[in-house]
């Protein structure tokens, strides 16, 4: 499996999160993109993957990384009520700026009593990527608040909110939200910032090549992974670039 750099730092660190945790079957996940992630995170392929994107959909057949895959959007799951006993959405609805239908449509399709796990970026995200912090530090704040933005739009990070938000929006659509916690420091998510840039040829020969790696034999020459494995891990729950989200859907009495 191959992604670029900065794809690769913050997925390892959810990897390590999610990998943790026993999810009840049958397995949902809403925005499976190239499906990579569940991939690398089970070892047994998840039920069914959903994404508006065919083309990522038939990377994710390719890689084999569920069992069945739909497309469609996440505000309106071709799914019957309670069908799934998780759902998993990892670094996805942050990017949907109508959230509130999505998040009705995880619930609807949940199993009472089920589990929904969600990663996304949190309300410190922003102010640890890298070209907020330098311009800060040089006292540039004009700068920082143009690179926030900058960054806002080119990533389409519609959401960045603390657990707080989080908890109301999730009740709204009767999902208890039974813990969180930060992960990704400060220096993952700026080196992450960095890996952006770092990456940037990557796009052309995936767009070219349809590969993200021109060069794998890079990896037998340089110790990529053992520069790179500190800013993989999760980190303190206490701060972070993201946040881990796990909520349950109520019984009914």
């Amino acid at each position: 499996m191959e992604v670029p750099l900065h794809r690769a730092l913050v997925r390892a660190a959810e990897c390590r999160l999610l990998s943790e945790r026993e999810l009840p079957r049958p397995i949902l996940d809403i925005g499976a993109g190239d499906g990579s992630f569940a991939w690398a995170v089970f070892a047994e392929p998840p039920e069914v993957g959903i994404d508006p994107d065919g083309r990522a959909l038939r990377e994710a057949r390719r890689l084999g990384g569920y069992l069945s895959l739909a497309i469609g959007t996440g505000a309106s799951l071709p799914f019957r009520d309670g069908s799934f006993a998780s759902v998993i959405s990892n670094s996805t609805l942050e990017h949907i700026p109508d959230l509130e239908p999505v998040i009705a449509e995880m619930s609807r399709v949940l199993a009472p009593g089920g589990t929904a796990v969600i990663t996304t970026p949190s309300e410190r995200f922003l102010d640890f990527t890298f070209g907020v912090r330098l311009f800060r530090f040089l006292r540039l704040g004009f700068l920082a608040n143009l690179y926030r933005r900058w960054i806002v739009r080119v990533s389409r990070h519609y959401h960045c909110d603390p657990p707080a938000v989080w908890r109301e929006r999730l009740a709204q659509a009767g999902l208890s939200l039974l813990e969180w916690r930060y992960y990704f420091s400060s220096a993952s998510t700026s080196a992450a910032d960095v890996a952006h840039y770092v990456s940037a040829p990557s796009l052309l020969t995936k767009r070219l090549l349809g590969r993200w790696v021109l060069w794998r034999g890079k990896v037998r020459l340089l110790p990529l992974a053992r520069w790179l494995s500190p800013l993989a891990q999760p980190g303190s729950p206490a701060t972070g670039g993201y946040l881990l989200l796990v909520c349950c859907k109520a019984r009914p009495a």
